[in-house]
């Protein structure tokens, strides 16, 4: 429950941050051809794939906890929905992960706009080690819930509370790191 509530808010937010206006989904639009991962031509298109896919791993993911918290133990429809939603949400990051490691080793100065920050910051191994933490997170997840089954453990009502809240509190980590690091004068410029 922690790592679907930690995927829904960070990639609700990041989606949210991105759709909320013409202007922000431009900036981050011209953020991505910054990066210099995709020709110019194929930028309008995969800034539209990657909106619509964090939206879509958002939803899945917030279905999959609904359902989590309002089914029978052992459903095997929400454990199915759980799997996928932790999976697609583990392969997305895993994507996200590889663009901005690859556009950090090649050195490029690219604004990190994944959350609205407008391209404050330019994307850094910070960046990086973020995206591989919330993979992380997400495969624990995943393979948490193979092992334990459907028919899996299912927490009461209290434990399902604090799995939520910490989720919700890794993902608020992992969304404001670049005004985490600011504050706290670490910089992610750093390479």
């Amino acid at each position: 429950m922690a790592a679907l509530m930690t995927a829904v808010v960070t990639y609700g937010w990041s989606a949210a941050s991105k759709l909320r206006g013409g202007s922000a989904y431009r900036a981050f639009r011209d953020g991505l051809a910054a990066t210099k991962l995709v020709s110019a031509q194929r930028t309008g298109t995969v800034a539209a794939t990657l909106a619509a896919a964090e939206t879509a791993v958002a939803s899945l993911c917030a279905a999959a906890l609904i359902m989590s918290l309002l089914t029978r133990p052992g459903a095997p429809a929400t454990f199915a929905l759980r799997c996928t939603a932790l999976a697609c949400a583990a392969a997305l990051t895993a994507v996200l992960t590889a663009g901005v490691a690859t556009v950090v080793r090649r050195g490029v100065t690219a604004p990190c706009a994944c959350f609205g920050s407008r391209g404050a910051s330019p994307l850094s191994a910070v960046h990086v080690t973020r995206n591989a933490c919330l993979l992380a997170v997400l495969i624990a997840g995943v393979t948490g819930l193979a092992a334990a089954g459907p028919d899996g453990w299912r927490p009461g009502a209290a434990a399902a509370i604090l799995a939520v809240a910490i989720g919700g509190v890794a993902a608020l980590l992992l969304t404001r790191l670049d005004d985490l690091t600011a504050l706290f004068g670490t910089g992610t410029a750093a390479r």
